[in-house]
């Protein structure tokens, strides 16, 4: 096992060497604040494949400032957590003590006089679970990609009225839409074609040995109902397998999740 570090930074140069050190925090966390006086821990994956429930490790940092001299989070915009990715922290240039720039939604800047750095005792947890609730990856077991034809019937026997375009383009009709490849067409509610540009995006959409790949986008707020429509049927292709966030479903687990929304648990 490494020696744990404990080190005080006073420069820019040090400052960015550190952080560079340590990939410059790229997906990494802001896991704690602590006020009066002034204490933040940072961390990143060191170990893990993101899986829900998996075994995660994560490397983390206490960093103490001396005397504060800008000091702009706000609670109300980020929440510190293990669960909430950052872009990355980067070292930002002063006239006058070092600089750190935290780069979430929304980002804040701690600059101080000099900064305590006291690694911590490596975090053995695991990947909370979650889904992107506009994003879906399909594989089953199909031999040729569904036709344009297929979804429109299909939303239509639920009760919605949709139509093909491409990005800000009126109606395509069935037979104008490009068999087997429709990549990059958007499936929209007849009715919203004159007052939208999107819709729900087909990313991605092939067939390879008998097995049908796909990737949907919702991109459009309004078509919830219709978007969670089109997952479920989805869920009813043979031997569907979804993903969403970092969860897997199967087709039944797919369903009984959009009856009582609980994700899985190891």
């Amino acid at each position: 096992m490494h020696a744990m570090l404990k080190i005080e930074v006073k420069t820019y140069e040090d400052l960015d060497k550190w952080l560079a050190d340590n990939y410059d925090f790229e997906d990494g966390h802001v896991l704690a604040i602590k006020e009066s006086p002034l204490e933040i821990t940072v961390g990143y994956n060191v170990f893990g494949d993101y899986k829900a429930n998996s075994e995660r490790h994560i490397r983390s940092f206490k960093l103490t400032p001396s005397k504060i001299l800008h000091w702009t989070y706000n609670e109300e915009l980020f929440d510190p957590s293990d669960y909430h990715y950052i872009e990355n922290i980067e070292a930002v240039k002063s006239e006058k003590g070092i600089c750190l720039k935290f780069v979430p939604m929304g980002y804040f800047e701690l600059r101080a006089d000099s900064l305590l750095i006291e690694e911590q005792e490596l975090i053995i947890t695991t990947f909370k679970p979650y889904t992107i609730e506009k994003e879906i990856h399909l594989i089953a077991r199909m031999e040729a990609v569904p036709k344009p034809g297929y979804w429109i019937q299909r939303l239509k026997e639920i009760g919605h009225h949709v139509s093909f375009r491409y990005y800000g383009g009126e109606e395509r009709l069935q037979e104008q839409v490009p068999y087997p490849d429709y990549q990059g067409y958007f499936i929209q509610l007849t009715d919203r074609l004159d007052i939208t540009t999107e819709g729900i995006f087909i990313q991605h959409l092939r067939t390879e040995n008998g097995i049908l790949i796909l990737n949907f986008e919702n991109k459009d707020k309004e078509l919830n109902v219709v978007w969670e429509a089109l997952t479920l049927i989805l869920s009813e292709l043979p031997d569907a397998k979804m993903k969403s966030g970092n969860c897997e479903f199967s087709g039944p687990e797919w369903r009984q999740y959009l009856i009582d929304r609980k994700l899985p648990t190891a």
